[in-house]
């Protein structure tokens, strides 16, 4: 019988060996006219070595083969990606690393070698490394997308922002679809930065370019807002939140408290509560009625603000507008109704600590913080506010 640990070795190799197949057979059809080529003797002894796990042995020869075939040397990618893939990143690594110490390498081929040597080192976590191949592959080709692309993943990794913008300017210069939104996150990471360190001034320069990048960043509007309002520029403030709105209303509710303290701070009272009420008309988001109803508590009366959330609650029933209601209700009623509107409170509460409050639409991950990179897909600006939309 055939142990497990034999089958998971040959179901390792099976790729190889169609890749094989399929090389032999392109191989006939190229060399028609003088007749089939036949690969060397040497080639099958070192399948024999790997299908007997002796990979050391197995790795020798073909490096050594590929010195008199360099028409080889696809196979020797494709056994290296197999042992990537499979964790052995170190035979990954002496396949490249034999390529690439060959002298009669042809030019064609470097570039190549030094990407997959890149993405091994990548995968040992030996960044500086992989940054130097990456750069060296600029050398022999200054217009590497590849090579870009994986230098902006190492900039990002190391949180060096600035560096992943210069790379990122290249490519966006070079028309690369998606790059323009990626710019616009590290630049609202370096306002971030700034902002920590009072740099009021460096925050409102780098939320500017961000918006150069990406004109719908909902990040950098909100530290242009929040710069506003620090400053107490509210009524410019109130634009930025308002615009965060018209361009992705998902964020609204994160930035609801700040625009209502701004309308507060200007007395915009009787603009606020018509806003409100646009606001919910146009996207009936269920999200923002607890605080629609604080506000029409404060700028009208206790009895209009549970008429309003009875109402919307009726229509649209929601944990937060229910918590809120019930709140509105314990203060009202008598003693026979206090233990049961207790009960209701305490079961909502639980309730809304199993609700997520964010998720990220790219693989769901799903957070009660607000990630602008997605801790578990690495996608930026994916992760959003759970909002229940009305039917």
């Amino acid at each position: 019988m055939i142990e497990l640990s034999e089958m998971s070795t040959w179901i390792l190799f099976v790729p190889l060996l169609l890749l094989l197949l399929l090389w032999i057979a392109r191989r006939r059809r190229v060399n028609t006219k003088n007749g089939p080529r036949r690969l060397p003797p040497e080639y099958f002894t070192g399948l024999n070595y790997l299908l007997n796990d002796e990979h050391s042995k197995a790795l020798d020869i073909f490096v050594k083969l590929v010195e008199t075939d360099w028409e080889l040397v696809d196979t020797h990618f494709a056994l290296a990606k197999i042992f990537r893939k499979n964790g052995e990143i170190d035979k990954a690594i002496k396949i490249h690393q034999g390529l690439i110490a060959r002298p009669s390498l042809p030019e064609q081929y470097r570039s190549m070698v030094l990407l997959e040597l890149g993405y091994d080192y990548l995968a040992a976590g030996w960044f500086d490394r992989a940054e130097g191949l990456f750069k060296e592959v600029l050398i022999h080709d200054a217009r590497s997308e590849e090579a870009k692309r994986n230098l902006i993943l190492i900039y990002q990794q190391e949180k060096d922002w600035q560096k992943a913008i210069n790379v990122g300017i290249d490519l966006f210069k070079q028309k690369m679809p998606g790059i323009g939104p990626m710019i616009s996150q590290y630049y609202c990471e370096l306002a971030d930065i700034a902002k920590s360190k009072g740099e009021t001034g460096m925050v409102e320069q780098n939320a500017r370019q961000a918006l150069s990048y990406d004109g719908g960043s909902v990040r950098a509007l909100i530290l242009l807002a929040d710069h506003e309002m620090e400053v107490r520029n509210y009524k410019q403030a109130i634009q930025h939140f308002e615009l965060i709105e018209k361009r992705d209303a998902e964020f609204f509710p994160v930035v609801l408290d700040r625009l209502i303290e701004c309308y507060h701070c200007i007395g915009g009272s009787a603009r606020l509560l018509q806003y409100l009420a646009e606001v919910e008309s146009r996207h009936q988001s269920l999200a923002i009625i607890e605080k629609h109803a604080m506000v029409i508590e404060q700028y009208q009366s206790r009895d209009a603000a549970i008429e309003y959330l009875t109402d919307r609650l009726r229509k649209y029933p929601n944990l937060k507008g229910m918590h809120s209601l019930i709140n509105y209700k314990t203060n009202q009623a008598d003693i026979g109704e206090l233990g049961l509107l207790q009960d209701l409170k305490t079961a909502l509460v639980k309730m809304e600590q199993d609700t997520a409050t964010y998720q990220c639409h790219h693989c769901g991950f799903q957070s009660n913080t607000l990630y602008w990179l997605c801790p578990s897909c690495q996608s930026w600006a994916e992760v959003k506010p759970t909002m229940i939309e009305a039917a």
